[in-house]
């Protein structure tokens, strides 16, 4: 709830920077109270598309991924997903693939502590894809699903500008990744005290590049990376559930 509490302060302090969306925001956040929750988050993206001032926009954008995020992840309806009953021969991995979509996102939808699925069990499915625009400007990775907004990150890039512009698709998907030193070539093991590259890594078809997370957080939103696309580990952690391969990633300036 922190992005809750965030707006509400900075859209205090920013009456004065020309249209006032402060209304939208409060009928976004009682139709989120009164379970609308689909109305909710169009009403918030409705309201950061209609104000000039760049940190109320942020704000509003974090509390409507916010509102995505919850609505993803409840026994709710909503545009993109479909239910689907389990059929004999189907599994986890058979229906991702069909889906297009993670294994991971779907037990996290479906509140699943294991890979065994009951035939005849109603699960909710992700049918719209993903994908990434990673703003180097900004230092952020935008998510779009279906090609509506769904959540923004923050990130960093390369320090030399040196992070690929253009397209990519999203090829590795490892968890606990080891990590090779840029100059030594070393081999350091998720783990050591010198693995510099988080919990998880999204790699690109283009080699050596990818998004992943970092030992230094404190750091994010700065040009300061090798090349890659750093991110917090908490957030390349839900990325990774979210993203399946095949992910298109565009970058750019």
């Amino acid at each position: 709830m922190r992005a809750r509490y965030l707006l509400l302060y900075v859209l205090w302090t920013s009456l004065v920077w020309g249209a006032d969306v402060q209304p939208m925001v409060a009928r976004g956040e009682l139709a989120y109270r009164e379970g609308r929750w689909v109305e909710a988050r169009d009403t918030l993206i409705r309201a950061a598309g209609l104000t000039e001032n760049k940190d109320l926009k942020q704000e509003i954008l974090m509390r409507a991924g916010e509102m995505n995020m919850a609505l993803l992840m409840s026994p709710y309806e909503q545009p993109g997903c479909i239910w689907l009953e389990v059929q004999p021969g189907d599994t986890l991995g058979k229906i991702s693939r069909r889906a297009g979509t993670t294994i991971e996102l779907l037990k996290a939808m479906n509140r699943m502590s294991s890979n065994n699925i009951r035939l005849g069990r109603r699960i909710k499915v992700l049918v719209e894809p993903f994908d990434v625009v990673i703003d180097k400007s900004e230092n952020t990775a935008t998510l779009y699903l279906g090609g509506q907004f769904f959540k923004r990150y923050d990130v960093s890039t390369g320090a030399t500008a040196n992070t690929p512009e253009g397209d990519f698709k999203i090829t590795d998907r490892i968890v606990h990744p080891d990590w090779w030193h840029p100059v030594s070539k070393e081999k350091i093991p998720y783990g050591d005290p010198g693995h510099k590259i988080g919990t998880h890594w999204l790699g690109w078809d283009v080699k050596g590049f990818g998004i992943h997370g970092t030992d230094e957080p404190e750091k994010i939103g700065q040009a300061v990376s090798l090349g890659c696309v750093r991110m917090r580990n908490e957030d390349v952690e839900e990325l990774f559930i979210l993203l399946p391969s095949g992910t298109p990633v565009r970058v750019k300036e």
